[in-house]
């Protein structure tokens, strides 16, 4: 994980974890339970992309916020913008895999070509098929995505 100052990402708010909360990032968990929570900065509403911070106020994470027992789904690891850029980099990343084992082609004319927690893109699961993309969307914060993935 790399613990960067990013100024960028002031803008987005922040979620703070109880102490020792973090364990489970340091092995890249892609959740945060609201149980490991402390306290979120107000305002904060349901689909905001968020910054995750330990006790000590060290950066840890980047996520989607959701209101449930899942309350962080997390996006990055790294603290960096999470724009075009990033959406480009892991849709395009997840296809790559797909092509290099044989999934996308030859006469497959149905695939998952993105696996949600599995790509680093929790709640996103969009199934090509019959020259189509369909997708799941299971968390606000996805579907705030997918309004703009068409101009990806």
């Amino acid at each position: 994980m790399k613990q960067t100052t990013n100024r960028r990402n002031k803008m987005y708010k922040t979620v703070y974890l109880k102490k020792g909360k973090e364990e489970s990032l340091h092995r890249f968990h892609s959740w945060i339970f609201s149980g490991a929570i402390a306290q979120v900065d107000p305002q904060i509403k349901e689909g905001d992309t968020v910054r995750v911070l330990t006790a000590a106020g060290n950066f840890i994470a980047l996520g989607h916020y959701q209101i449930g027992s899942i309350a962080v789904r997390v996006l990055s690891f790294d603290d960096r913008e999470i724009g075009s850029d990033f959406w480009r980099e892991r849709i395009s990343s997840a296809l790559n895999m797909r092509l290099a084992i044989g999934i996308v082609g030859n006469s497959n004319e149905t695939y998952r070509f993105i696996h949600g927690e599995g790509d680093m893109l929790p709640g996103l699961w969009p199934i090509y098929t019959e020259k189509r993309a369909l997708c799941r969307l299971i968390r606000l914060g996805c579907m705030f995505v997918a309004t703009k993935l068409h101009r990806l």
